[in-house]
Parts: structure tokens; C-alpha cells; sequence
């Protein structure tokens, strides 16, 4: 998929990475993975917005709340019916709702289609309901979502 927020993603990512370091979407539930550790370089990812988690010479990078926030910014009004039942669920993202975003955005990189992401998506935001939970960034979420079917479509 040829999505400009992903890209954002991936060239910010980039940017600050050594010369020869890689750059591949993570396997597991992190959106990136990098070898830049090794290479005697971590950059502050905090300070981009971004989560970290490095272990074994690896960095595993995850958008932070900043970028769920801009996501939703860039929509004045909710594109579509998901959305608009989702607009409840803005504000700080909780761990769940970041860790769906970056399932989301794998996609939008580039990566296979996965039919669990909608799945999760309306589970997590029954599960909130059910529990009277707010999980703010599940709007982000459905715009994800939103992207990923406009793409799908094309």
C-alpha cells in the first residue's frame, strides 16, 4: 500500500538511523525493527514520538501517542460510518489501542492484509464498552482502518 502517514512513519524511522543500519517492519507487535544498536547507535525515539524496546542489539519501535493523536488530527470529520461510531474512543491512547495501530500500519507499509486487525479493532472497542473504558486512540484506529479499506479498493 501506498499510504503518505506510513511513509511519514518509515522516513522519521529513517532518518535518524547510522549509515548501513536496517529498517524492516517487526514480526512481532512493534511497527519497526532495527539493527541500529549494534551499529553503537539508539537514537532518543522518545523524543520522535515513537516507544522503544531494545534487546539483543535490536531496537523495536512502536508509534507513540503523538502519532495517534496527529492521525486523528488530520480528520476534521470521521471519513465513514466506523469512524463515526469510533470518534468516541479519542484521547490518550491506552496500550491496547497502540499496539492495534501499529498492527494497522504494518499494512498500510507495505505489509499483507490481516483480517484479525478489524477483528481486534471491534473487540477492543466492545471490550471498552462492556468495561466502561474509554481506550482513547481506537478512533485512530478505525482510520486506520478506514485507509486500509480505500487502498484495498483502489
Amino acid at each position: 500500500m501506498n499510504d503518505p502517514f506510513a511513509k511519514r512513519l518509515r522516513e522519521t524511522v529513517r532518518a535518524v538511523l547510522p549509515q548501513n543500519a536496517f529498517l524492516r517492519r517487526d514480526r512481532g507487535d512493534a511497527l519497526f525493527i532495527t539493527d541500529a544498536p549494534r551499529r553503537g547507535m539508539n537514537p532518543d525515539w522518545a523524543s520522535l514520538g515513537f516507544l522503544c524496546e531494545t534487546k539483543d542489539g535490536l531496537a523495536r519501535i512502536t508509534p507513540g501517542p503523538i502519532w495517534l493523536n496527529a492521525l486523528e488530527s488530520e480528520y476534521a470529520l470521521p471519513p465513514d460510518r466506523l469512524c463515526r461510531t469510533f470518534a468516541r474512543f479519542k484521547g490518550t491512547p491506552s496500550p491496547a489501542s497502540i499496539q492495534l495501530f501499529a498492527l494497522g500500519m504494518k499494512m498500510l507499509d507495505g505489509g499483507p492484509y490481516d483480517p484479525a486487525f478489524d477483528r481486534s479493532l471491534r473487540q477492543t472497542a466492545a471490550e471498552a464498552l462492556r468495561k466502561h473504558e474509554n481506550c482513547g486512540g481506537l478512533y485512530a484506529c478505525a482510520l486506520i482502518h478506514h485507509r486500509i479499506e480505500k487502498e484495498r479498493l483502489k
